[in-house]
């Protein structure tokens, strides 16, 4: 019983050492070259990250129908949590560009919603804030951002506290909007 377990042993001593010797027969330039260079599988820390997975191919109408996208938003959260939900949309219109089809989105909030645009005003000022430049981001390509009327009004928001609201953002009704959108062929999106 024991004889089993020492030759195990005895042969991973040797494997080590057979490892060991052949990194010593290499030429004595070689080594200083490796040690200079960096290793081939060094990456940069901004380098994108690979899972060990190749990205899915999609066919160009693999997303048919998917382009008009209305996201229903309603939850509370803070600078994080709503970084989350367009940091989704976000990847939402990549995927679709990659097949060549351009994504009408629409943000809709109401009730505790709101929150996305009141704590985006909250921490505009703050160095590290990301949420102000998210939504600029995403209204540059075109993501409208839609404000309850009704929610204003039974909460006591006052317009001005909503980050970047213009009044032309203003429905009346956050779940009739939704609702309207779903009718005219929009998906509904629900964080």
């Amino acid at each position: 019983m024991l004889k089993p377990i020492i030759l195990g042993l005895l042969m991973t001593a040797s494997s080590v050492a057979g490892l060991a010797l052949a990194d010593d027969a290499k030429p004595a330039e070689a080594k200083t070259e490796a040690a200079a260079a960096p290793a081939a599988d060094a990456k940069p820390a901004d380098a994108k990250f690979d899972p060990g997975v190749p990205a899915p191919k999609v066919a160009d109408d693999y997303y048919a129908g998917a382009e008009k996208v209305v996201v229903h938003v309603t939850m509370e959260g803070d600078e994080k949590k709503y970084l989350g939900v367009l940091g989704n949309i976000s990847n939402y219109i990549k995927a679709l560009d990659q097949t060549g089809k351009k994504t009408d989105a629409i943000i809709v909030m109401n009730g505790d919603g709101l929150g996305l645009l009141t704590t985006a005003k909250q921490v505009e000022m703050n160095a590290d804030a990301k949420l102000p430049a998210k939504i600029a981001e995403l209204k540059e390509k075109g993501v409208k951002f839609q404000v309850c009327y009704n929610t204003l009004t039974g909460r006591k928001i006052k317009f001005e506290d909503l980050y970047d609201a213009k009044a032309e953002d203003v429905i009346p009704s956050g779940v009739a909007e939704a609702g309207r959108l779903q009718s005219q062929g929009y998906q509904l999106l629900k964080p």
